[in-house]
């Protein structure tokens, strides 16, 4: 699977950089919908801290609970509704995940856990006590004392009848549709598919308008296009009403035709079939055997060739907003029936079970992805090498591989010195200074590449080298001849070095980044990578290795 979909500013903004949305989230050059989003749905993440002080799920991790059904029977927790919610923590990286065993972040176990002699949980929780102020905020600086209750306000009120309730739902969820469905359709490029298209749940037909406008009557996929129904809209009769309601110029429905049905439930005449299905926000809503059949009933509207476009939030995807879709799981928690959003590999896998076997995931520049699925065109043009490659390294276990021209690979002669004057493995290593190339011979191998990967891991230094020359090797086989790792401190290849002579194991060790003159600062802040040093035993450590590509 790959991971791409945006115009690649490598070495500024990456698809794996830094989680905190907040760091751009105030610049004034920014021109995107997703800064609000990010600060409308804010206290989602507050919410996920207060429940987790509330469960006290950090003292119960700290004193050894640390696996789900230990954690349920500690905290008293339903295992699903407690499992969605550490994914989510995890995500946020309030807590990590290792082999099914939970365990605190470092800043967690200082502020978090209540033995901790600097525990601030209870200042947190007080916070929590604020909430209802901050709701009467509009009242408090507003000189009119019923705006709150005016209709034209739009407010989501439980009190409004159900049609008022859900006319504002269709019509809300319709603006964030226009904007996605821009970034969709920019995205798809050159990919074509035979007509109509079926919009599943497509609300007020954002996607679907935007898909058929596309379209160009010259293409003869197209050529049914000036006078037959391009594209079919089908929703819940009520949601078809809002959305004619919405868009009442009927200029706004040509090529469309709208289908008020539920699709569980819904059965097209037996003839009736689709080149392109786009399920939008659809499959969440269910739970994931509902789901799957849904998928399964789709694809049996396809035509021979036909496409799937499955736009969604994946929790399996780390993206821009790596924290969203683990979030929106839990929306989906509180607000549905029993819908969950799936992981993009399980939606995959489904396809793949259904008999469509080809598939390629594309991160959206704001919070959610796609699922392409039949017939691609062209991979290429889809997915850039290194976002590829991205994707493939988080498989490998990595857990942050972030793309970066080799031109923001930043060396000095100073490295080198810092290896030996303040390393006292300086000389006892092969493959440390003073062996090893400088600078200077970095800089002449790194012009002979275009790309390559920050690898982001964790200790034992031991398992991060292997899980290196695995990656490596996988470029290397996949015909990528170019592929070369180097990795991050001294060579722990062998348990003693012979510190003089050749190497007894050339065909496994690599020389490390800073070995070899590279400013790792430099260059993970280049990535958007968090990096700094270590100031006291028993802190995070994180190891960055490098895979060049070409």
């Amino acid at each position: 699977m790959s991971h791409a979909g945006r115009e690649m500013k490598i070495g500024y903004t990456t698809p794996y950089g830094d989680n905190s949305p907040t760091n751009s989230d105030s610049d004034p050059s920014r021109l995107d919908y997703q800064q609000f989003e990010n600060l409308a749905t804010a206290y989602w993440q507050s919410e996920v801290l207060f429940s987790a002080l509330e469960l006290k799920l950090f003292d119960h991790i700290e004193a050894g609970a640390s696996t789900l059904q230990a954690l349920c029977t500690a905290a008293a927790c339903k295992e699903d509704g407690l499992y969605r919610l550490l994914k989510v923590m995890t995500r946020m990286e309030l807590i990590g995940e290792n082999n099914g065993n939970w365990y605190n972040s470092q800043a967690a176990r200082v502020y978090l856990v209540e033995t901790s002699p600097t525990y601030m949980g209870d200042f947190f929780l007080y916070r929590r006590t604020m909430q209802e102020k901050f709701h009467r905020l509009t009242r408090k600086v507003s000189l009119d004392d019923g705006l709150i209750g005016k209709k034209d306000c739009r407010q989501f009120r439980a009190e409004d009848p159900y049609e008022v309730r859900n006319g504002n739902y269709v019509r809300a969820l319709d603006r964030l549709a226009r904007e996605k469905a821009k970034e969709i359709v920019g995205m798809l490029g050159n990919e074509t598919w035979e007509l109509p298209i079926l919009d599943l749940g497509g609300g007020a037909g954002a996607l679907c308008r935007r898909i058929v406008a596309s379209l160009s009557p010259a293409d003869p996929q197209h050529s049914g296009l000036d006078h037959a129904a391009a594209g079919v809209l089908l929703d819940l009769p009520e949601v078809i009403d809002a959305a004619r309601q919405i868009y009442p110029n009927e200029t706004e429905w040509v090529g469309i035709e709208t289908v008020a049905a539920d699709f569980r439930v819904y059965e097209f005449d037996v003839n009736r079939q689709f080149g392109l299905i786009v399920m939008s926000n659809f499959l969440h809503a269910y739970g994931e055997m509902e789901a799957r059949n849904l998928l399964e009933k789709a694809v049996r509207l396809l035509k021979p060739g036909g496409k799937v476009l499955i736009h969604d939030y994946f929790p399996d995807r780390l993206g821009c907003n790596p924290h969203k879709g683990a979030m929106y799981d839990l929306a989906m928690m509180l607000n549905t029936y029993d819908g969950q959003c799936h992981e993009a590999s399980r939606v995959i896998s489904w396809l793949d079970a259904a008999g469509i076997q080809e598939s390629v995931v594309l991160d959206l520049e704001t919070d959610s992805a796609l699922i392409l699925a039949g017939g691609i065109r062209s991979r290429d043009h889809l997915v850039p090498l290194p976002l590829q490659w991205a994707d493939i390294a988080i498989s490998e276990g990595f857990r942050r591989a972030v793309p970066i021209s080799t031109d923001k690979i930043a060396t000095a002669p100073w490295v080198r010195l810092k290896c030996r004057y303040g390393c006292k493995g300086f000389g006892k290593n092969l493959q440390c200074p003073p062996n090893g190339r400088d600078d200077l011979e970095t800089q002449r191998l790194l012009k002979s590449y275009r790309w390559a990967l920050l690898l982001e891991g964790t200790p034992p230094g031991r398992s991060f080298h292997q899980r290196l020359l695995r990656l490596e090797k996988r470029a290397f086989l996949s015909g990528l001849h170019k592929a070369f790792v180097m990795g991050a401190g001294p060579c722990t290849v062998c348990d003693i070095c012979p510190g003089e002579g050749a190497c007894n194991r050339s065909d496994l060790a690599r020389p490390s980044m800073e070995a070899s003159g590279i400013d790792v600062y430099q260059t993970a802040k280049a990535a958007c990578l968090v990096l700094n040093p270590v100031q006291k035993k028993g802190q995070y450590v994180k190891y960055i290795g490098l895979l060049l590509l070409e």
